[in-house]
């Protein structure tokens, strides 16, 4: 074993892109698509003994690789990029195989690394905007874009993050009421989201999120107001700097985030869908 090294499940743009970011061993990348594999088989890419195993596949695939790679791994560390699960019995399922590993399994919400502090005081009212630019033409790159059963629409795919980081500073969510459509795209899945969140402490959270901003991205951002003032948190559009911080601490136990919390976060996911559509599609052949 390498010490602080680490395999990528999945050859594609976010491995890609995390590996160029971290100061780890990268050892390799393994990809049913020949073509953007480093290893012949995941066989391989277990026997090369990495420290970190890192899941970025297609989403409905991640409980499939996670079972796969937990049955066959001791003592290893397995990250699970977002949505963690599209299914929430897949979140079930996977604490039961993690209860009898000995692996240490993280999902991955980067953008809580890179948080500033909150400094309005009392919080009162909070407003969440995602206006970014994904156009047919994305969606048409994958089959699995888009689709109810493998990957989820704006909420899921984009706005999961932001979700996260309203249940990270704001508490948790017990009321969800949204609105959805898709307006700009060919596709199964939303590409608009409206609606109103409210946390266990009463703070009403308004959500709007869409993929028909053209030509480009234009926001991305949490505004809190509260008894001292209002603070406006920026997130990235792309995958921001927090995968750094999280995969560079993961050896020394200062990632606390885990399955539990990632279930939470989709559980407000499936929450809103059944709340716009009447039951949550998401995960589901459609």
């Amino acid at each position: 074993m390498t010490e602080n090294s680490i395999v990528f499940i999945g050859g594609g743009k976010i491995s890609r892109w995390v590996a160029d970011q971290i100061d780890l061993d990268v050892l390799g990348f393994y990809d049913t698509d020949k073509t953007r594999s480093t290893f012949d088989s995941m066989n391989e890419a277990i026997d090369a003994n990495a420290d970190i195993y890192a899941i970025a596949t297609p989403s409905s695939d991640h409980i499939h690789t996670f079972s796969d790679l937990c049955s066959r791994l001791e003592k290893k560390i397995i990250t699970i990029e977002k949505p963690t699960f599209l299914k929430m019995k897949d979140f079930n399922d996977a604490e039961r195989i993690i209860n009898n590993s000995s692996n240490k399994v993280y999902p991955v919400f980067q953008n809580r690394y890179t948080l500033p502090k909150i400094s309005v005081g009392k919080i009162y009212h909070a407003q969440a905007r995602m206006n970014i630019c994904r156009p047919q033409r994305y969606y048409d790159q994958a089959e699995w874009r888009g689709t109810w059963e493998h990957d989820g629409g704006v909420l899921t795919n984009q706005g999961v993050h932001t979700i996260d980081i309203i249940r990270c500073v704001l508490g948790e969510i017990k009321d969800v009421n949204f609105e959805m459509t898709t307006a700009g795209v060919n596709i199964e899945s939303e590409d608009t989201a409206c609606g109103i969140l409210k946390t266990v402490d009463d703070v009403l959270v308004s959500v709007c999120m869409t993929t028909t901003c053209r030509p480009h991205n234009h926001v991305i951002d949490l505004t809190i107001f509260g008894e001292d003032g209002f603070q406006i948190i920026t997130l990235p559009d792309d995958y921001g700097s927090g995968h750094k911080f999280f995969y560079e601490n993961l050896p020394n136990d200062a990632i606390i985030q885990g399955m539990s919390d990632a279930k939470k976060t989709m559980q407000v996911l499936h929450d809103a869908y059944e709340s716009a559509y009447g039951k949550s599609m998401l995960g589901e052949h459609v």
